[in-house]
Formats: structure tokens, sequence, C-alpha cells
């Protein structure tokens, strides 16, 4: 609901500005890259459920702010981007450490099913906020949403408050904050599997944020629009539900090239289709296809990493996505300045085919479930 709004809100007040409106997702994702290797190590060396309360209070109160300014009659674009910035903090810092304390909460045998469970809880959220928030926009109001938003923190905080966790041993207490960094930093700099996995993530996600730098340029109403982004949301829960059955018939490097191609494609057709019906099963089937290829990642990286390091090492794997928000929003912004923003999407769809070309030799890391995959 939040960044629905927000991007809907400066495409008003910028008065179509594609670049302005690009730089929403750039506030939302560069505060991120920035903090979320520090927010990494904090989540191993600090306490998990203190570092959670702090992310969510903060995220409440910057969501508060916004729209209490909003509700005031402030329009200014500035504003708009650096309270998003400002949200963009705490959620660095939740990130990595919500991530880390799945195995404690569920047991380290039932993380596959945590993990597959979370997504489809979280790519429900990406169908359900669009949908509202393209709603309740016109009908409340930009404040008001961001208002809501800023309400839900509450109940998470509700939570996270009745939750007594027993503080556990800093696994690199003994290292030191700034050394442990390094240590994941290496990691990443030696391991020809994991570059290999930051590379082919980093590229596609560059691509892949045209989809939300560009949509509100292509969608003229805030309803459809809503209901068109909600069906990206829809298309991970459909990758969500399929890809174990996908993924013990095919490589996971067979997985990935079949789901950028399809990504690509889509990214062509979104180029030429003005019918909002037509535009949400586009992206419904680029939803999918963003799925297999994010799940990808995420597990090839759980395949590589060592234990010792692997909040660090997700962390790093997360900075690299975000980085290719962070940069390719406002790129694309660019280009659609340049040409328009149909044509941006077109040339999104080429670069993502001539990437999958130049990357598709480096092979994920194999996994018991595929012996043969190289």
């Amino acid at each position: 609901m939040q960044t629905i709004t927000a991007a809907w809100l400066m495409k008003d007040w910028s008065n179509g500005d594609p670049i302005m409106v690009s730089l929403v997702q750039t506030a939302y994702f560069l505060p991120t890259v920035m903090l979320i290797v520090a927010a990494g190590t904090l989540a191993d060396t600090y306490d998990r459920r203190r570092m959670l309360i702090l992310a969510n209070t903060w995220m409440m109160i910057a969501a508060a702010l916004l729209a209490l300014l909003i509700f005031l009659g402030n329009t200014d674009p500035v504003m708009l981007l650096t309270l998003s910035a400002l949200l963009a903090v705490g959620f660095a810092l939740n990130q990595p450490t919500q991530s880390a304390v799945v195995p404690e909460l569920v047991g380290i045998k039932n993380v596959p099913l945590a993990v597959s469970l979370y997504s489809v809880a979280n790519n429900g959220a990406r169908v359900l906020g669009p949908g509202i928030a393209g709603v309740l926009l016109p009908i409340i109001g930009g404040a008001a949403v961001i208002g809501i938003n800023a309400g839900t923190y509450i109940i998470l905080l509700g939570v996270l408050l009745w939750w007594r966790r027993e503080p556990k041993a800093a696994d690199t207490s003994n290292e030191g904050f700034i050394k442990a960094i390094g240590t994941g930093v290496a990691f990443a700099r030696q391991s020809t599997q994991f570059r290999t996995i930051l590379i082919r993530g980093g590229l596609f996600f560059a691509v892949t944020s045209i989809i939300l730098a560009m949509m509100p340029m292509l969608v003229p109403n805030s309803a459809d629009y809503g209901l068109v982004f909600g069906c990206f949301g829809m298309g991970a829960i459909v990758g969500a539900l399929n890809y174990p059955r996908l993924s013990a018939r095919y490589s996971r490097n067979a997985i990935v090239f079949g789901a950028i191609l399809i990504h690509a494609t889509m990214l062509m057709l979104l180029s030429v289709t003005t019918i909002s019906v037509l535009m949400g099963l586009i992206l419904l089937t680029a939803g999918t296809a963003w799925f297999f290829v994010m799940s990808a990642l995420q597990i090839s990286a759980q395949l590589t990493l060592p234990n010792a390091i692997r909040g660090r090492g997700i962390a790093i794997l997360n900075m690299t996505l975000m980085l290719g928000y962070a940069l390719g929003s406002p790129f694309w912004g660019t280009i659609a300045a340049f040409t328009t923003p149909r044509t941006s999407m077109l040339i999104a769809g080429c670069l993502s085919l001539f990437f999958l070309a130049l990357t598709c030799q480096l092979p994920f890391p194999q996994d018991s479930d595929h012996p043969s995959e190289a």
C-alpha cells in the first residue's frame, strides 16, 4: 500500500515526470543497499528481538510523519522521497533480522516449509496491498492510505513485545563488528559460485526494476493501477505453488533460463499493450517468472554460504538485488524521458535477452536433487 501510494502521489505531484516517478523506487531501495550488510551483521551480533522492535518502530514513525505532512497539504516531491528513504532505513534493519529468526521459531527441519509459507504470505500482500491502495486512494486520499500503513505496525510491535525470546550468544561477538563485515565481504569476493549468484541476480533485478518504475506511467488511473500491479504479486504466488513441482523435473539452470526468457517476452508485450486487463495478465506471467528466478537465487545462496556467515551472505545478496532496483529505476526513468515509457519496456526486454545470453554459461551450484547439474 505504501509503495503504490507513494508512486501514484509522485506521478500527480511531478506532473507525470517519469524520472521523478522512478526515483520513488530508488528512495525505497538505495538506503537498504547501503545499510543491509551492516544490518545483517547486527542480526548476528545483537539481540534480534530488540532489533525487530527498533526497526518496526522506526518504520511506523516514518510512515506516520509522511501521512501527517500530506494531510497538512505538503505536496513536495523531495519530502516524499526523503521520508520514503527514512522508512527504507527501518526496512534495512528489519529484513536480515527477520530472516535470521526463522530457524529458531520453527526448527531447522521446518525451514523450507516455513520459507515457502512466508513466500505465499509475502506475495499475497503484493496482491492485496496494491488492490486495496488502488480502491482507497480515490476515496480517502493518499494521506489516509499511508496512515493505515503506519497503524499496522502497532500489531507487529504488539507481537514482538509479547514474544519472550531468550537472547542467544552472538556467533560473531569475538570477531568484532567491522571484522565480521569484512569476513562476509571477503567470502563474496573469493567464492566463484557466490559471485555467479550475485552477477546473475544483479543483472536480472536491474532489468525487472522497470516494472516498479514505469507501470504508473502505463496505467491511466489509480484503481486500475492497483489491480494491475496486484497481478504481479498473484503471479509470484502461482510461482510459489508450482516451483517445487517444476524443480523436481528440471535443473535450476534450466528453470532460470526459461523464466528469464518468459520475463523478457512479457516486458516486450507491455510495450505494445494498452488494455488494463491484458496488462494484468502479462504481469501475472511476469510475476511467476520473477518468482522462479528469485527462488533459484535464494536456494543457490543457501547451498553456497557457510552457516557461520549465512546472515551476512544473504544480506550481501539482498543488497545486490536491491542495488539493481535502486540504480535500475532511475536508469529506466531516464530512458523513458528521452523516448517513451513503452519504448523503455521494449528496450528492457531486449537487454534482458542480451544479459541472458551473456551469463547463461555461468551455472548455479548443484544440489542433491540434480546431481548432474553443472
